[in-house]
């Protein structure tokens, strides 16, 4: 990670995430500011490269970043770093397509695994977020005939073929597309084609997208 864009109105945590950015990356350029205007400022300079900001800032939403960050600049990871962990903040980020979503309260080695993964292209979502969206979920799947759980045929009627549930499946626990390809005998560039497909297919646009859909296709263990 070359550059880094932390907007937060807490100057405490400006100083926590920056000091955890600068142990992962002792190079990067960082920036950090407490609002939107000053943020946009950054913007127009250079790439920002990764993104790091809260929901509620002095003089804006921060999910207008993450929409103008997406727009401009789709590759660079968006993150979301709050105290809000309830289901209408989570949706509301998920469909502006972050790349994590991690909770204030978490301590600073979990948000800088967290921060790791997401350099690496993997969703970096805490805990508490990841049970959160299990449990959107939890509704027994029934057989209209026997009456028994059973697993959804979504999958397919979605239109992902077998090799791209395989991958999904994957996806969603974490691994990248080099880790994907070895467990699947196949090249990462040609999983970064079934990612593309399987994007499209689910109309979505990020990895924790793809994880929250695999979870609603069953296709992930929901046991612990």
């Amino acid at each position: 990670m070359k550059r880094a864009l932390i907007i937060d109105p807490d100057g405490s945590e400006q100083r926590r995430i920056s000091h955890i950015l600068y142990t992962l990356w002792p190079q990067i350029d960082l920036v950090s500011t407490s609002g939107i205007k000053a943020a946009y400022r950054h913007f127009g300079r250079s790439m920002p490269g990764l993104l790091i900001t809260d929901f509620y800032l002095p003089d804006g939403s921060g999910l207008e970043l993450i929409e103008q960050m997406r727009m401009l600049y789709p590759d660079s990871p968006r993150v979301l770093l709050t105290r809000h962990d309830d289901d209408p903040h989570l949706l509301a980020a998920l469909r502006q397509g972050v790349s994590g979503y991690i909770l204030k309260d978490q301590g600073s080695e979990g948000v800088a695994a967290l921060i790791a993964a997401i350099g690496k292209g993997e969703p970096g979502l805490s805990p508490e977020i990841t049970r959160r969206m299990m449990q959107q979920f939890e509704h027994p799947l029934v057989d209209p005939e026997g009456g028994h759980p059973s697993m959804p045929s979504s999958a397919g009627s979605a239109g992902l073929t077998q090799r791209e549930i395989e991958v999904l499946s994957l996806l969603s626990q974490g691994w990248d597309r080099h880790r994907v390809g070895d467990a699947l005998v196949i090249r990462p560039s040609t999983v970064a084609g079934h990612i593309k497909s399987i994007y499209l297919k689910l109309n979505v646009s990020t990895r924790a997208e793809a994880a929250l859909a695999a979870v609603k296709l069953g296709l992930v263990d929901l046991e612990p």
